[in-house]
């Protein structure tokens, strides 16, 4: 009776040990695992953050496309209403020509730039989302992109047409009217583009509150984790403290 009490008093206090040992160890393993998602998860919301600024910079040149156009509206309304004069023009030639050069360039650009981020944050989130359900976004990004995609293709294919045009090109009858109708146009498409814009700006905000509650949840699981685990280490180190107890009874028989 008294080596088996040695043996389980043995047994007890190595259980003890090990359990004492196992309950820090899961506290240094949710410390890594966290660090681990959080890193993963920093990778979208880098590429969201760049991509909200990138949609607020579109939605300033949009504004500045807005007020372009709307001078060569009102230079080809005064030119249609005559009388037609070089001066005339030459101001709305000018106009065509500041509209594709400036602010219309630059947006094109910046659109160049918004599209490709949002495209693939996008592709990352569904990458990610077969793995972290809560990043399940439905990429209605893309058919947003696509209608500012075709609206842009329709300005630009009507306003470089006009852009090839001189002052005296312009000054010929009816050619006023229709650089009138065709700014018209743009105006139109350019007001959609803006609300398009919103909508993709507001998928990029919603894509972040949740990739920040994905960081959140992820964290509060690896918690309760690690809590878990001690207090199972904890209770198991409990048995094996009372059968180093027994142990030791049996040991004095």
């Amino acid at each position: 009776m008294r080596i088996l009490g040695w043996l389980v008093s043995a047994v007890g206090i190595i259980g003890v040990v090990i359990c004492n040992g196992l309950a820090p160890l899961a506290w240094v393993l949710r410390s890594n695992l966290r660090a681990r998602a959080s890193d993963l998860l920093a990778v979208p919301d880098t590429g969201l953050g760049i991509a909200i600024a990138v949609t607020d910079s579109a939605a300033d040149w949009l504004g500045e496309a807005s007020s372009s156009i709307g001078v060569i509206h009102a230079r080809a309304d005064q030119l249609a209403a005559g009388p037609v004069t070089d001066e005339a023009a030459a101001g709305l030639a000018a106009a065509i020509d500041e509209f594709l050069k400036g602010p219309y360039g630059t947006l094109s650009t910046v659109y160049a730039g918004l599209r490709e981020r949002a495209l693939a944050v996008g592709d990352a989130l569904q990458s990610m989302g077969r793995a972290v359900p809560v990043l399940s976004i439905t990429t209605v990004v893309t058919d947003r992109l696509q209608a500012i995609d075709a609206r842009m293709l329709e300005i630009e294919t009507a306003m470089t047409t006009l852009g090839q045009m001189g002052p005296a090109d312009l000054a010929q009858p009816g050619v006023a009217a229709t650089v009138a109708a065709r700014a018209a146009g743009a105006e139109e498409h350019i007001a959609v583009i803006g609300e398009l814009v919103a909508e993709v700006e507001a998928w990029l905000h919603e894509s972040r509150d949740r990739v920040a509650e994905a960081d959140r949840r992820t964290g509060r699981a690896l918690t309760l984790g690690a809590v878990a685990a001690t207090a199972v280490a904890f209770f198991v180190a409990g048995l094996n403290l009372l059968l180093f107890q027994q142990g030791r009874r049996w040991s004095r028989r």
